[in-house]
């Protein structure tokens, strides 16, 4: 079960959100710069670290059926889909860049997740995965989505890259300041990143990696994406899901039953 829309994008909406979209977003913008006449799409929970990228020739959210899907941008034409979890209504080898954020811990099959994102990555792309650190405080405390499905030690994450025909080109991390909502904490937040990283690396909230596709690895075991193109789904109060039988549309919450 994959954690509701809504949940991130309120928590995003904090200043706790706003300091982790901060940190994380350094990272992002070290790795691949303002991504100019670049085509980037995000899988999970993109959005915010999406809107860093304006300069982009085209953007495009991806949020999985079982998360629910929400409009973005909220100003100007809308460029999210609600998509099944392996097949994207993406053409082979079309996106420049992707993004794994809050989509990678609760998968029901991360390394078929990452075969659909080989396929559609071109052949030069760049994958970049933000996953939960086993072994940082974000996803011991349950207070962030950081804490939810299942966190990775590095080499745990390198196995998966390489079994789905990735190569591990450069490593990051982020969010070793504690995962609290206090104003003290939060106006120290930036110490605390400067601190963590020099003196304790291994503790970081999350880990990041920059892949790349190994283009020596047999591309026939990719398989292509079919079924059902999910149609982008506008903002509601109730965000749209895929439905139990796999295809899109609007599930309605508890207080419309009856």
């Amino acid at each position: 079960m994959r954690t509701d829309i809504l949940d991130f994008h309120e928590f995003y909406r904090t200043a706790l959100g706003a300091a982790t979209r901060e940190f994380i977003g350094g990272r992002l913008a070290e790795a691949w710069g303002d991504g100019e006449r670049l085509a980037i799409a995000g899988f999970g929970y993109a959005n915010p670290y999406l809107e860093l990228y304006p300069q982009a020739a085209r953007r495009l959210v991806l949020s999985p059926g079982a998360q629910g899907v929400i409009r973005w941008p909220a100003d100007g034409r809308n460029a999210a889909s609600l998509v099944a979890e392996y097949y994207w209504p993406l053409p082979d080898a079309s996106i420049d860049r992707l993004l794994i954020v809050h989509g990678l811990e609760e998968s029901p099959d991360p390394q078929r997740l990452l075969r659909e994102a080989w396929r559609v990555l071109a052949n030069d792309g760049r994958l970049i995965i933000v996953a939960s650190h086993r072994r940082g405080l974000w996803s011991m405390i349950d207070s962030t989505p950081f804490a939810a499905g299942r966190p990775y030690l590095k080499r745990q994450l390198n196995a998966l890259l390489e079994g789905a025909m990735f190569r591990a080109e450069r490593w990051s991390a982020a969010l070793y300041f504690p995962p609290l909502r206090t104003r003290f904490l939060l106006r120290a937040a930036r110490a605390w990143e400067r601190a963590g990283a020099r003196v304790w690396p291994g503790l970081s909230g999350v880990l990041m990696v920059d892949a790349a596709k190994n283009m020596m690895a047999p591309v026939g075991v990719i398989r292509s994406a079919r079924g059902r193109v999910a149609k982008p789904a506008l903002a509601a109060p109730q965000p749209a899901r895929l439905n139990p039988a796999g295809r899109s549309g609007y599930t309605r919450g508890p207080q419309e039953r009856g």
